[in-house]
């Protein structure tokens, strides 16, 4: 059975001298793993339909009786030449790419967290001088928690529906279990969560609500960045019972 399907390529491993093992992700079969016979031979009839964060129509031979499915043609249809010129681009989509890799389960698919994450590299090839790239994974990994079933609120208690308004504190706290900040009257002993100070909060309502070119449009500090990747790791470690250990990370915010 031939299967034909949009597809980000996310990573892949040599398997013999001219081919390789491809991780994939696509909009209607999920992630899929592919063997790409020829690949890296000078005379390969795939082109750069292959390559890390390629966006391209797939075809490959389906069986209900393997995992791993042997590709029969690629054409790249996004191009994505701007991303890998520019080195901050680049990290961005490679940690999206460590998301997708490490959160979806095989062949189960969200139309819609494909659909953002060919959106995000289309702007980020189109787009010329971001004051921050990576801010855009951020924005990328709180839309894919609302996908996967445990959206955040950074915008409105959970618990009280009360507004949150940064000017009210020098600190808030974000509980895991409601997936909120709460309001400042609510009693978190004793939640499991975290406490945030005024001005990530800030950051993450710009992320949660902006649009892209608004999202890219301002820096956030070494230690912000840090703060945030681990905050947002860890709640995706609790709500799908794994452990994330995303790793990369833009210059100057290393683990």
């Amino acid at each position: 059975m031939i299967r034909t399907d949009s597809a980000i390529i996310l990573h892949g491993r040599k398997f013999s001298d001219t081919s390789k093992i491809l991780h994939v992700y696509t909009r209607n079969h999920g992630k899929i793993s592919i063997l790409a016979k020829g690949v890296r031979s000078s005379k390969s009839k795939f082109g750069s339909s292959l390559e890390v964060i390629s966006c391209s129509t797939l075809s490959w031979y389906h069986s209900t009786q393997k995992d791993l499915y042997l590709v029969k043609s690629a054409e790249q249809y996004t191009p994505t030449y701007h991303i890998l010129s520019d080195y901050d681009k680049l990290i961005t989509c490679m940690a999206i790419a460590e998301v997708l890799s490490t959160t979806q389960e095989n062949e189960e698919s969200h139309p819609e967290l494909f659909d953002l994450t060919h959106q995000i590299l289309q702007f980020l090839n189109n787009s010329d001088a971001l004051q921050s790239s990576y801010n855009l994974f951020f924005t990328f990994l709180i839309k894919t928690a609302l996908c996967m079933g445990f959206g955040m609120s950074f915008h409105k208690c959970n618990i009280t529906g009360e507004l949150i308004d940064i000017r009210d504190s020098e600190y808030f706290f974000f509980s895991y279990y409601e997936g909120s900040i709460l309001s400042l009257d609510v009693d978190h002993s004793g939640q499991q969560g975290i406490l945030l100070n005024s001005s990530i909060v800030s950051i993450l309502q710009k992320l949660d609500t902006g649009l892209l070119d608004d999202n890219s449009s301002f820096n956030i500090s070494s230690s912000d960045t840090f703060t945030i990747h681990d905050f947002l790791s860890r709640y995706f470690s609790i709500h799908s019972h794994k452990k994330f250990t995303w790793r990369t990370m833009p210059p100057g915010a290393t683990i």
